[in-house]
């Protein structure tokens, strides 16, 4: 049995891994899928300071509350930044890293260092009563693939979870699998490639970035083969 801790992605919350979730406990895993303080049923702890370093507190504290090895961590889109940063501190505790289409950061980039075209965009995004909120972007827009999906749990989040880079210190000696989602609009191609360069293992989904929700089997059947390998 192995422990998954699923970190979610901008303005969701654990609730949004809930397909994937049950997939892997009827396999009899453990499973914890946290909300990123700030956001999702957290959202009312949400303050101008809350940024990438609080989430990597987050997960990082969780892992060693729950007192849990061999963890198979997880991170969709955003996500990303925070396992990268929760790795390189609690590297001994863990099995295996996932990046479903996810920022895969280095020491000392942000998320717009990524995706520049982020930057721009947020701004216009920004709370007029409280502008260091960002709120969602167009579901319909940036993740087609989704349909008329409900959205109204997604949140407005503190803009210095984009702005923050990444603190000193990258995982090593951890195995690694990056889930490269490939329809259109895609957002991670060259981070996908990055992540090959690292040395990660790259398999490819024909789906669009919400294959957590559009294609929770095929992700979670990648999640589950990345569990069973050994270093």
């Amino acid at each position: 049995m192995a422990v998954f801790v699923l970190v979610h992605g901008s303005w969701a919350g654990g609730w949004q891994w809930e397909p994937i979730r049950h997939l892997l406990e009827a396999k009899g895993h453990r499973v914890l899928a946290p909300s990123l303080t700030g956001l999702a049923d957290r959202f009312h702890l949400a303050t101008e300071e809350t940024g990438l370093s609080t989430h990597i507190d987050d997960v990082a504290r969780l892992i060693e509350w729950e007192r849990v090895e061999d963890v198979v961590l997880v991170g969709h889109s955003y996500g990303g930044m925070v396992i990268t940063g929760v790795a390189s501190g609690v590297a001994a505790q863990l099995r295996h890293l996932i990046y479903v289409d996810a920022f895969f950061p280095k020491s000392g980039e942000c998320a717009w260092d990524l995706l520049p075209w982020q930057r721009d965009a947020f701004q216009t995004l920004r709370l007029e009563d409280r502008p260091w909120l960002v709120r969602p972007v167009e579901t319909k827009a940036f993740f087609p693939e989704l349909g008329d999906v409900d959205d109204s749990r997604l949140t407005p989040m503190p803009i210095k979870t984009h702005e923050e880079p990444l603190p000193q210190g990258e995982p090593g000696g951890v195995a690694g699998t990056f889930i490269h989602c490939t329809a259109r609009p895609c957002y991670f191609d060259d981070v996908a490639k990055r992540a090959g360069e690292a040395g990660m293992t790259v398999k490819t989904l024909d789906a669009g970035h919400m294959a957590i929700l559009t294609h929770p089997q095929q992700v979670a059947d990648i999640l589950l083969a990345a569990a069973e390998e050994r270093p």
